[in-house]
């Protein structure tokens, strides 16, 4: 009988969760990063001296679905910002954990006027460009706000 600890078979369990969330989050997609970041069919593109700022749903997976668009704008309205359009995105190239009660790496989008960013980011929101790094494989993709799912 091997004794092993308990400490390192919990360690081997989050990292092998780890290595499968990281390759499930790979899958689909053409992997262009301008698809991902076309707006979807029927929503209209960031418009000329506009911007997209986003923050975390705040959801965890086997648990809340996290904020709404609405509750989200809200922030920024209440800020003094105006929200002219809102989606839902998720954080591609980055893993998660697939255990109940981590992240989900959704997120929550807002176009505000880009001289409202140093205001957004006082509220807590960043510029999707953050998001974005070809070296590192990181970027954002429109996601479905009901399913989660990439939107085409």
């Amino acid at each position: 009988m091997i004794n092993v600890k308990e400490s390192t078979l919990k360690a081997v369990g989050m990292l092998l969760a780890w290595a499968i969330g990281a390759g499930l989050g790979a899958c689909g997609g053409s992997g262009d990063p301008a698809d991902m970041n076309a707006p979807p069919a029927g929503r209209s593109a960031v418009r000329a001296g506009d911007i997209l700022v986003y923050e975390s749903r705040q959801s965890v997976q086997c648990g809340s679905r996290g904020l709404t668009t609405q509750q989200s704008a809200l922030k920024l309205t209440h800020g003094g910002i105006d929200v002219v359009q809102s989606a839902c995105g998720a954080m591609t190239g980055v893993g998660f954990p697939a255990v109940c009660g981590a992240g989900t790496g959704e997120i929550l989008m807002h176009e505000i006027r880009s001289v409202s960013l140093s205001d957004a980011e006082q509220l807590g929101f960043q510029s999707v460009a953050t998001l974005q790094n070809p070296a590192l494989g990181t970027d954002y993709a429109w996601v479905d706000c009901q399913t989660g799912l990439v939107m085409p």
